[in-house]
């Protein structure tokens, strides 16, 4: 064989190994989770995720911080603040099988019964490769297990909830993913959560990402829910948008709403934001439903909704205006 032809066999080969190593499946580098109980480990967190931990309420109070891994009671709650740092994962395992996952920050105090198995810090990926195989086979871990691999840095984590979020069949599993996007990382997926509020052909899933959005640290908030309220096709969807925008308190909340009471081609619609200006604080509120009352280019059964809304502010701003009303009638 001469020289040309041994290269191009060599080749050849190499060309072989290379596609079966890229065809393979990457295997996730956890160790083998035996025995009942639960197992944990910490993973490196995205920038943007909130704390979370549990919560004990009384009188709308949260009284205490920690969480018994044992217990439903207390309530889990993640805050509106960025702390990043670690994550801790916490699996357990039932007869053999995983039967729960929770998702906590490294400073959160946990309890159980029974010992933990710490595997200490693993690598990112391996982790979500883990997760995402497990809840991929359950569905009924679907929801625990996007909220889990929502907080992993990473492109892979990203790109494993974007797929769900357009592709999913189950219209509940694309909502988790949409809304986990939008608060654990919305800074690195502004781009894909704005095009399901804007392009999405389901109008359910056009509002649900515009609500996910309003619960989330993005600083154009306002500027988007402004956008769909005035350009979407569904007047559904339209009238969430000023539902959303009010309660945001965003400054620019009473001029977009009040034009949709004024323009907006759809009766419904109009009604729905007269109502939006009802949810903005009580002071603004007062305001914007005289503005509607007074104006007299608007329909009679427009103005009468911000009158019955007025009323139902239950301010004394509200009742004095609507007594000054009366006194002049």
């Amino acid at each position: 064989m001469n020289l040309f032809a041994k290269l191009n066999t060599s080749v050849r080969a190499l060309a072989v190994v290379a596609a079966s190593l890229l065809a393979a499946p990457v295997a996730a580098q956890i160790p083998q989770l035996s025995g009942d109980g639960w197992h944990t480990w910490s993973i490196e967190a995205v920038e943007s995720a909130p704390e979370m931990c549990c919560y004990s309420w009384k009188r709308g109070r949260a009284n205490s911080l920690g969480c018994d891994l044992d217990s439903s009671r207390g309530g889990f709650s993640t805050s509106s603040e960025a702390v990043g740092g670690d994550v801790q994962l916490f699996v357990r395992i039932e007869d053999g099988d995983v039967a729960d996952i929770r998702t906590l920050s490294a400073s959160c105090p946990v309890t159980t019964a029974s010992p933990i198995n710490d595997l200490g810090q693993l690598a990112s990926p391996d982790s979500v490769a883990w997760l995402a195989n497990v809840v991929e086979s359950d569905d009924d871990l679907m929801s625990e297990g996007i909220m889990a691999i929502s907080v992993h840095r990473g492109d892979q984590a990203k790109d494993w909830l974007v797929d769900k979020a357009q592709s999913a069949d189950d219209n509940d599993i694309r909502e988790d993913a949409i809304f986990w996007m939008a608060q654990v990382r919305v800074e690195d997926s502004s781009r894909e959560l704005k095009r399901f509020i804007y392009d999405d052909t389901d109008p359910d899933i056009r509002e649900h990402a515009a609500f996910s959005y309003s619960q989330s640290n993005a600083d154009d908030i306002a500027d988007v829910l402004i956008r769909q309220g005035e350009r979407d096709d569904d007047p559904d969807v339209r009238s969430q948008a000023w539902f959303w925008l009010a309660q945001s308190e965003s400054p620019e909340s009473e001029n977009a709403i009040g034009n949709a009471v004024r323009e907006d081609k759809d009766e419904d619609v109009r009604e729905e934001a007269v109502f939006a200006l009802s949810q903005l604080p009580d002071d603004r509120a007062v305001q914007a439903l005289a503005g509607i009352l007074e104006d007299n280019n608007l329909d009679l059964e427009v103005r009468e909704q911000a009158l019955f809304w007025l009323a139902q502010t239950d301010t004394d701003e509200a009742f004095e205006y609507i007594d000054n009303i009366l006194s002049e009638n």
